[in-house]
């Protein structure tokens, strides 16, 4: 695995009261430092800006939030994202970063979709960790259901990463709901052409979904781990372990 497209869920980003998880920014730091150490090509999909808007007005996150306060909370949050990943990546660890937003239709668009490959394999070739957020203001899709899985899968194929690393706080797949069932197991691999007839087991379906979803699409194989798992992109990547789903 040379070239790698991570994804970090908001579930990972968010704390309990809907602001940005800092302690988790700083673990994913010292991982993706120590993979670029290893001339290892990182490609970061990221969530994040609702939960930095948050944090720059000091608002609690409440129940019924709407879609335009969330878009509201994200053009507030966007630039605040940006300044915690330059501060962590490039002022502490000298890893220079690059924000990149889109849309899953901007890969429609032949022109969008070339630019987009050029300015990747250069940023790349120079040693820069691309940032990919999805415009979370034009963007209905985004906060209405997830997509950052599906991004993850189009900017892999685009760029011809090795793997893409799904982390959220889904341990992978299962073959019953662990949450229900203590005997459930979870699954180590499936190959691409099971995908078919396999059904999410666990509680959080419509998030198991959307991974399902990504891999159908996805020309590179996809781990899925829980990403609070101590090293867990150093055991995927370095190790060459599978400490969650690998879907082949």
């Amino acid at each position: 695995m040379q070239r790698i497209v991570v994804k970090i869920g908001s579930q990972l980003l968010t704390r309990e009261n809907g602001w940005l998880n800092i302690e988790f920014l700083e673990k994913l730091v010292k991982e993706i430092k120590r993979l670029h150490t290893n001339k290892k090509e990182v490609i970061l999909i990221t969530s994040g800006a609702v939960a930095a808007g948050r944090e720059e007005l000091k608002q609690k996150i409440h129940p019924g939030e709407t879609l335009h306060e969330k878009q509201a909370l994200a053009a507030i949050g966007q630039s605040s994202l940006m300044r915690k990943y330059h501060h962590i990546f490039t002022k502490e660890n000298d890893i220079h970063v690059a924000q990149i937003l889109l849309q899953l239709h901007d890969f429609e668009n032949l022109d969008t979709v070339q630019n987009t490959h050029n300015v990747l394999k250069l940023l790349l070739r120079r040693g820069v960790l691309p940032v990919v957020n999805e415009n979370e203001v034009t963007s209905m899709d985004e906060i209405k259901a997830l997509s950052k899985d599906r991004l993850a899968a189009k900017i892999a194929n685009l760029v011809g990463a090795d793997a893409i690393v799904l982390l959220s706080d889904v341990a992978g797949l299962f073959d019953a709901n662990p949450h229900t069932n203590p005997k459930a197991k979870l699954i180590s691999e499936i190959q691409k052409s099971d995908l078919k007839k396999f059904r999410p087991k666990d509680a959080k379906d419509q998030e198991v979904k959307d991974k399902i979803e990504a891999a159908k699409i996805a020309e590179a194989p996809i781990w899925i781990a829980d990403g609070n798992l101590k090293g867990v992109l150093t055991q995927i990547v370095l190790q060459e372990e599978n400490p969650g789903t690998l879907i082949a």
